[in-house]
């Protein structure tokens, strides 16, 4: 839980706009270095990889000219200058597939996972000296299954919107539930099945709302973040109406955060996705613990970071930040005389500090990792908000259902600090600061589409805005005007 304040990124502006130019000026470099011109089998070679770049995300006329476009209709790319737009295409293609479509001033100040600098021509040129350009381009996309199973989810949904997407479920004030006969039922049906094989699409009676659809509802329910209760009510039929192409687009921007991530996560690790509010633990790539985790508001957004957990601080005392105590903490002792003693809150050179102990907004656990953010993993008394399906409810911090399993699991091997002597530092609410033998790289992501361990394609509400801002940088970055992206229609 925190106000926070990030710190300029002057540094990074800087070493990313030194970066371009140095792109610039290599692409230009190898533009004019056609030495002999390319082979035919290495001209086929990048125009196929040009002609596949949509099945990553990316738009038809990204890469291309009009002049190469034409080029490579015309089956007429044997000349110097022919080749050197194809070149300057691929270069380009290669950079967008390790995230360089954005300049550093583009991004938010709270997208603090930010892909590496990279330059393509030496390898490039590597490639075709070596007779290897087709590994090389296959090497470029990100090898993360989470990338892979959203490309393939993305032919999926496109081909929905091909058949001209799905139809909407009719709004109305009663929700439908099992047993029910009503002409929705048969709209409500179709729109499922357009997503879910399982559903059946003509059925003897198509307008009853039978188990089986109210099991298909609750499939999708679980698969859109929803409560899954099987009543089709408002909020249900507010995500059933969504068109197919705000979901594409919604892939596209998440394969897009794949391309910014290093090229191999640590395989131990903890990693947390802010939009779905979840956290998982990893160890040697594996998946060994996973729960529920409260997020940042829309008003309080948690930032997207990458750092190392470095101690874990039990019976944690909440140093309140001076707008929470402004906003939130003040008025409500203003209201109430003795809120300030019953909740165990003291003021310390003129700090509102809550004390440690069972009242304590921290709980009994809190992670630190050093960010700009001011921002970290903690426990709270409040447990109310994880029996909801939307957990977006915090000043910023994560909020986590289970701290003392997570503080055991990176405690574990140390002899020193077993779940008992937790356990029972724990009891004395003494402050203990306990220091990790090995600190753990922790990822706070957002994911608003991946695909689950059974295959599923899973959806969240956008709550931040963040695909639609991303999307729209990207748009302005190549000025698309007659093939933008939009995630409202």
């Amino acid at each position: 839980m925190s106000d926070r304040s990030p710190e300029p990124h002057r540094r990074a502006l800087l070493a990313g706009s030194a970066a371009l130019t140095a792109a610039i000026l290599t692409d230009r470099g190898v533009a004019h270095a056609a030495r002999g011109g390319l082979t035919p089998e290495q001209v086929d070679t990048l125009v196929k990889a040009l002609a596949d770049a949509t099945s990553h995300g990316f738009r038809k006329s990204e890469f291309m000219s009009p002049d190469l476009a034409d080029a490579i209709k015309a089956e007429a790319l044997q000349t110097p200058a022919a080749q050197a737009k194809l070149k300057t295409a691929i270069l380009a293609y290669a950079r967008a597939q390790r995230g360089q479509r954005l300049r550093p001033s583009d991004f938010l100040a709270e997208w603090s996972v930010r892909p590496a600098s990279y330059d393509p021509g030496p390898e490039f040129n590597a490639a075709l000296t070596s007779d290897s350009l087709k590994p090389w381009l296959d090497g470029l996309p990100p090898r993360y299954q989470g990338y892979q199973a959203l490309r393939k989810s993305l032919v999926t949904y496109r081909a929905i919107s091909t058949a001209h997407g799905w139809g909407t479920v009719p709004e109305a004030d009663t929700p439908l539930t099992v047993g029910m006969s009503d002409p929705r039922v048969t709209a409500l049906r179709a729109r499922l099945a357009a997503e879910d094989g399982g559903v059946e699409a003509a059925p003897t009676q198509p307008d009853v709302y039978d188990p089986a659809l109210q099991a298909a509802v609750q499939r999708f329910q679980a698969r859109n973040g929803l409560k899954a209760d099987g009543e089709v009510g408002g909020p249900t039929v507010a995500v059933l109406n969504l068109p197919v192409g705000p979901r594409i687009l919604q892939l596209e921007a998440n394969m897009e955060r794949w391309r910014w991530l290093p090229r191999q996560l640590p395989e131990t690790r903890i990693q947390v996705n802010i939009a779905a509010a979840v956290l998982a633990a990893y160890r040697d790539g594996e998946p060994v613990m996973a729960m529920k985790a409260v997020a940042g508001k829309p008003e309080d957004q948690t930032p997207m970071l990458h750092s190392n957990i470095s101690d874990i601080v039990l019976n944690p005392p909440w140093h309140v930040p001076d707008t929470i105590a402004r906003k939130e903490i003040w008025p409500k002792a203003h209201a109430d005389k003795g809120y300030l003693a019953r909740n165990q809150y003291h003021v310390i050179d003129g700090r509102l500090i809550q004390k440690a102990g069972p009242k304590s907004a921290l709980g009994r656990f809190k992670f630190n990792f050093p960010n700009s953010f001011d921002v970290y993993l903690h426990d709270t008394p409040a447990q109310a908000a994880f029996g909801r399906s939307s957990r977006l409810a915090s000043h910023g911090c994560v909020r986590l259902e289970q701290p003392k399993a997570l503080a055991n699991l990176l405690l574990e091997g140390d002899g020193s600090w077993t779940p008992e002597r937790i356990d029972t530092t724990v009891a004395s609410e003494d402050t203990v600061r306990v220091p990790l033998s090995q600190t753990v790289p922790v990822y706070i992501l957002y994911w608003t589409a991946f695909v689950d361990n059974s295959g599923q394609t899973q959806f969240r509400a956008d709550a931040y805005d963040w695909d639609h801002k991303l999307m729209d940088l990207l748009n302005a970055a190549k000025g698309r005007d007659s093939d933008a992206v939009n995630l409202t229609t």
